[in-house]
């Protein structure tokens, strides 16, 4: 993996990885995850994958690429299998894969985006159900469709519509396999009876008291959200991470040509929702009938349906149609673009359009990295690993337990210090008391670097405006953000 410590390392990832650190040391499974948007946690699920990480390696850095490597190799594995099981054309499932959106999301050790690799699986297990009615396919469409609206969610338009199909036409298949279904239903409740039941105090608290909320807190316009269908190219595109995170170098009509032709995911999507459509009408004939439905038909109509509860979803929560919003359901709109090339190929169309696609997102990508790891992050402010980790190294030659900083994130949020403090402790050995220590950006040529230094300030020296003291030791457990940051 190409420069790991290049991976942002803000509020949530921190803490992710502290709290792991911590089950661990309990030697217990995670049972909850952070809070989400509604006051409700989310599910272990991230937490309990960081806790097999961290049993491998206390390295930030590695951290990073296994857990890119796995989420990658799963996602791409599934689109893979996914083109296969339906006879579409996989070899696009690289342009989809070096989307920049992707490689950042497949790296930052977050929660939500697991639910990219993990919806892939879900559909690509359907379809190879709905093919060869293998059990084992089906146990592991089951598997990810429970734990997909449990980890975020956001991917309730992908889980409920299959495991809607599932239970309505596929019954006596549950039936007929029920001894494994019942030990892996088992195996989930035993990990999860804990999260069941804090979410279920949770939600009768706010209840009783009256403070249940099913609005999102950061609304956008309500017509963005109604679009969100014909928006996962956002997630797919590299127009907005070139624009606002990370611009290659290069001439102007390179990276701008580079950007919109990034942009040719939407058309293909849509090309896709087209073709989709169009099966709905002789898949419901065929149900009618009690006839025999292709999975090639069958498999799109039910992704028109996973885009009829997104629409509803978003409309009535006026989510915001930003890249983010848009990993639960990354596999819906990733198989409807390879669905949308099955359309340009009639035309010959598609290695021409994929071949311009891959290598948009592939230059901005490749690009955008070398960006970060040579300049930083476009948003001022956004510390990487690497810059997190060199303030670490430099605090360790102190014994001070707080510091001053005019680092805004870390005067809100000290966890990306701190839970680093927490992974790498500093070697033993008697060290100086400072008392004046200054953590801050540096500055060349007066312009604000990425880089953080530690500087020691004389007794008699002002500290810098806005400047406040910070702790800096280890992450406690159960550690949670002062409320009057949030």
């Amino acid at each position: 993996m190409l420069w790991p410590g290049d991976v942002s390392w803000l509020i949530d990832e921190p803490r992710l990885i502290a709290n792991a650190f911590y089950f661990n040391q309990d030697r217990i499974p995670a049972h909850t995850g952070l809070f989400g948007n509604f006051g409700v946690p989310y599910g272990p699920v991230p937490t309990q994958i960081y806790q097999l990480l961290l049993a491998l390696t206390h390295n930030p850095l590695a951290l990073v690429v296994l857990r890119g490597l796995l989420c990658a190799g799963l996602t791409s594995v599934g689109l893979l299998w996914l083109a296969r099981t339906l006879g579409l054309r996989g070899w696009f499932a690289a342009a989809i894969v070096v989307s920049p959106n992707i490689v950042a999301f497949h790296r930052i050790l977050w929660d939500a985006s697991f639910t990219i690799p993990m919806g892939t699986l879900a559909l690509a297990a359907l379809a190879d159900f709905l093919q060869t009615k293998r059990a084992w396919s089906l146990r592991l469409c089951s598997v990810c469709v429970v734990l997909l609206p449990i980890n975020h969610p956001q991917a309730l338009p992908l889980a409920v519509p299959i495991g809607a199909y599932l239970l309505w036409r596929h019954r006596a298949d549950f039936r007929a396999d029920k001894a494994a279904l019942w030990r892996i239903g088992a195996v989930l409740f035993i990990l999860h009876f804990l999260y069941l039941g804090a979410v279920a105090g949770v939600v009768w608290t706010r209840l009783t008291e009256g403070t249940v909320t099913v609005q999102y807190p950061v609304k956008s316009a309500r017509y963005l959200s109604m679009l969100a269908p014909f928006l996962g190219g956002n997630l797919l595109t590299g127009f907005d991470y070139a624009r606002s995170v990370a611009r290659p170098e290069g001439p102007a009509w390179l990276v701008d040509g580079a950007m919109w032709l990034s942009r040719l995911i939407y058309p293909v999507i849509w090309l896709g929702i087209g073709a989709a459509l169009l099966r709905v009408a002789p898949v419901w004939r065929a149900f009618r009938a009690g006839a025999a439905v292709a999975p090639r038909d069958l498999f799109p109509a039910i992704l028109v349906a996973c885009l009829g509860l997104q629409f509803i979803l978003f409309t009535a929560l006026r989510i915001p149609p930003g890249p983010q919003y848009f990993f639960g359901t990354f596999a819906l709109h990733a198989a409807l673009a390879l669905l949308g090339v099955e359309v340009l190929a009639k035309v010959r169309l598609a290695l021409p359009v994929g071949a311009l696609l891959g290598g948009a997102n592939a230059f901005i990508t490749l690009g955008g990295m070398h960006t970060v790891h040579t300049r930083g992050f476009e948003a001022p402010g956004w510390p990487t690993m690497t810059n997190c980790l060199g303030a670490v190294r430099q605090l360790d030659r102190y014994a001070d337990q707080v510091v001053l900083t005019d680092i805004e994130l870390f005067q809100r949020f000290p966890q990306p210090i701190r839970t680093l403090r927490l992974l790498a402790p500093p070697p033993p050995g008697p060290k100086p008391h400072h008392r004046r220590l200054l953590l801050s950006y540096k500055r060349k040529d007066g312009v604000q670097t990425g880089e953080i230094v530690v500087t020691e300030l004389a007794r008699d020296e002002q500290r810098p405006p806005g400047a406040i003291l910070i702790d800096v030791t280890p992450l406690p457990a159960n550690w949670v953000p002062d409320p009057s940051t949030w």
